[in-house]
């Protein structure tokens, strides 16, 4: 078959097959990931349900930025709820080194892993290049600050910023 003729058939295909093809071997990346995804090119009503096939639990009206990675080989330890929006270059994690043990001429690599949770609650916001490390819980309707390092569970209705991440202001209710 000549270039042409090839290309000839393939305008023929519908769109559709383009996408389940797009969406295949997104898949087959995640299988061979060693331990982030990206998700980049992918639209972004379609990211919260290709978190869900990789193992993710993720609620409904998720919004998920371009550029954000996250834990493929811990997935299922990532909670996220209803209505939370994780804007672009994020990064959550799942796992750390286990440096109770860690001691002078250890080999680093040879230490193991501690796998914790990560919770996003109801309605919260983490700003764009945030780092949510393993074991954090944001807290319903918080806003995680633009660039900030979220090493501690933040409170509901708060406003976090900055490396580590710390309260600058708890939201209040709206006066009728």
């Amino acid at each position: 078959m000549s270039k042409g003729q090839f290309f000839q058939k393939l305008k023929k295909v519908p769109r559709a097959a383009y996408l389940k093809a797009e969406m295949i071997l997104h898949w087959w990346l995640f299988k061979i990931a060693k331990n982030w995804v990206i998700l980049d090119r992918i639209s972004l009503s379609l990211r919260p349900s290709i978190w869900r096939m990789v193992g993710c639990h993720v609620g409904k009206n998720v919004a998920i930025g371009y550029d954000v990675y996250f834990d493929v080989h811990n997935a299922s330890l990532i909670h996220i709820e209803d209505d939370v929006w994780v804007a672009s270059r994020c990064l959550i994690l799942c796992h750390k080194r286990d440096l109770s043990n860690y001691r002078k001429h250890d080999r680093y690599n040879s230490l193991g892993y501690l796998k914790l949770p990560v919770t996003l609650k109801k309605g919260c916001v983490v700003g764009m290049g945030s780092i949510v490390m393993p074991g954090v819980t944001i807290g319903e309707g918080s806003v995680i600050g633009a660039g900030s390092l979220v090493v501690n569970d933040i409170p509901a209705w708060s406003i976090a910023v900055g490396n580590p991440a710390k309260v600058v202001k708890q939201l209040k209710e709206r006066e009728s």
